[in-house]
């Protein structure tokens, strides 16, 4: 008998916690809501959802704000799931600047700073940096426990537990520990290689994208390889280093010391002459100067070459993001499928070539979205 009501107890205790999961996940997603609306959506008793929504106010997961229209009888309470409850801070780190973003639960912005300064793998950068983001958190005017941590992201191969740099000869940060920021700043810090920080907001932009090969084209390229909506995770978080096949045999030097790398031709380096302003390339590319037109179809027919071997092994949506992405328009997306259907041996009719939804986003807004997504799944899922 006893047995019989332990295992009772403990069946209740699940379907509750269960319950609340949903409820709290319902409001999320509704944004703004009255009991009566959770119950209908859940269909559950109305007593229940009420106990349910009590606890979760007092915990602070549910603001009650205001009340619904009045529909005849009583005013409904609205409630509102707290978005601040929680921030995440993210960091990108560049050769001539740093970038910093505080989100909330939503995802959505609450501050942004850029700051001019020349990457150096020294304590004294360290120093710099570290004492701007503790001043940019300061700012927040937030209780400590809210600050969930700070996602960094760079241009570099990053450990498997996200905590060292295995390759960064961009910056010249191989060997960096994230101790360098953990000892300096009083939250949870972990890197992200920059092509998945990116990847990352087109994820939570597009809950859709299931498949995908992510492209994220600057002045260097990098990328990442999405299946089933997260990435494929090597033994160094490389998720795809694509831009490091040989695409020319002997070609172009590639700052990795080999020859011929994707990277060497289908960067925005590779494009762009040395010093060359990107607004001005795509102002005199759309006004139809023959020259830029020239350089635009030399830089889609690399582009389209490397798209085609991909696909050929992942048949998946491609995406073209970074900086690139901008300045796209659909008209070169067709341009592209059109030169890889005419040097594939199997050409596609799908339209899976896609600009990137999160080109009027700073990488680091990616760096910190999987701080956000962690703490979603511990109460939510």
């Amino acid at each position: 008998m006893n047995m019989l009501s332990s295992n009772g107890g403990v069946a209740s205790t699940i379907i509750k916690e269960e319950n609340r999961r949903n409820v709290l996940k319902c409001i999320y997603n509704l944004r703004r809501c009255t009991q009566p609306l959770v119950s209908q959506n859940l269909e559950l008793s109305r007593p229940t959802v009420t106990q349910l929504l009590n606890d979760l106010t007092k915990e602070g997961h549910v603001l009650k704000q205001g009340h619904a229209e009045s529909t005849g009888g009583r005013k409904a309470n609205m409630y509102l799931f707290n978005s601040s409850k929680k921030v995440a801070i993210g960091l990108e780190l560049l050769a001539d600047r740093y970038e910093l973003i505080a989100i909330d639960l939503y995802g959505d912005m609450l501050k942004y700073e850029k700051k001019n300064k020349t990457f150096s793998h020294t304590d004294t950068y360290y120093d710099t940096v570290s004492d701007s983001v503790n001043r940019f958190i300061h700012g927040l005017e937030l209780a400590p426990e809210t600050i969930l941590g700070v996602g960094i992201a760079l241009q570099a191969l990053i450990s498997s537990d996200g905590k060292s740099v295995v390759y960064g000869k961009i910056l010249g940060c191989t060997g960096l520990e994230i101790t360098a920021f953990t000892e300096r700043i009083p939250y949870r810090c972990i890197f992200n290689h920059d092509a998945e920080s990116l990847a990352n907001i087109e994820l939570w932009k597009d809950p859709t994208v299931h498949n995908a090969i992510f492209f994220n084209v600057r002045d260097n390229l990098s990328g990442a390889v999405i299946i089933d909506g997260d990435f494929i995770r090597g033994g160094e978080l490389k998720s795809g280093v694509f831009e490091h096949m040989t695409m020319i045999p002997d070609g172009l030097s590639c700052y990795c010391g080999k020859k011929g790398c994707v990277n060497t031709y289908c960067s925005l380096s590779a494009l762009l002459k040395q010093d060359e302003d990107i607004d001005l390339f795509f102002q005199e590319l759309r006004a139809g100067k023959e020259s830029y037109k020239k350089r635009w179809e030399k830089y889609l027919r690399h582009l389209a070459m490397i798209i085609d071997n991909l696909h050929m092994f992942i048949s998946s949506d491609v995406i073209l993001g970074g900086t690139l992405s901008k300045y796209l328009i659909e008209e070169d997306t067709e341009k592209i499928k059109n030169m890889i259907n005419k040097r594939s041996a199997f050409p596609s009719h799908e339209r899976y070539i896609k600009i990137s939804c999160g080109a009027a986003y700073p990488l680091c807004h990616g760096a910190a979205i999987p701080l956000l997504n962690e703490y979603l799944k511990k109460i939510m899922r």
